[in-house]
């Protein structure tokens, strides 16, 4: 069997190095280097670019209050239609209770007055509706 040679003394072993910074920015201009970089290449444009954001940041705060001023006008709209509906509601309860009691009463006169009249069966009957309104009244529950 052959054997492994040995190692040569005339080779010799190469290490490579590489060396990888990164670095990130974020805004709305450029780091200050590339900025630098950018204005002595076209002088200026340091200066615009500034300018560019800061306009930008004004015309985003312009329109992050008028979402936020449509945002408020939208629920004092929804506020006062809230309110109308439950003037209504009341409204429309107090004009039943009304007409009920109006009902009530009117059928309790003539219950009181058909009686005296002498139709006691056709007085009771009549007197039945207030009775069995008020009662539906207490014990029903909504």
């Amino acid at each position: 069997m052959a054997k492994n040679p040995a190692p040569r003394n005339n080779q010799s072993n190469h290490v490579i190095a590489t060396q990888q910074t990164v670095t990130h920015y974020q805004g709305a201009i450029p780091h200050p280097d590339v900025l630098r970089g950018m204005d002595e290449l076209v002088p200026g444009t340091a200066a615009k670019l500034i300018k560019l954001a800061e306009d930008e940041s004004l015309h985003r705060r312009k329109l992050e209050l008028m979402a936020m001023e449509a945002n408020v006008s939208a629920q004092q709209s929804q506020l006062d239609i809230n309110l109308r509906q439950n003037k209504a509601v009341f409204r429309s309860d107090m004009i039943g209770q009304a007409a009920g009691f109006l009902v009530c009463v009117l059928a309790i006169v003539s219950a009181v007055f058909l009686g005296l009249e002498g139709h006691e069966g056709l007085g009771g009957a009549i007197a039945i509706i207030p009775t069995a309104a008020i009662i539906k009244a207490f014990t029903m529950k909504k």
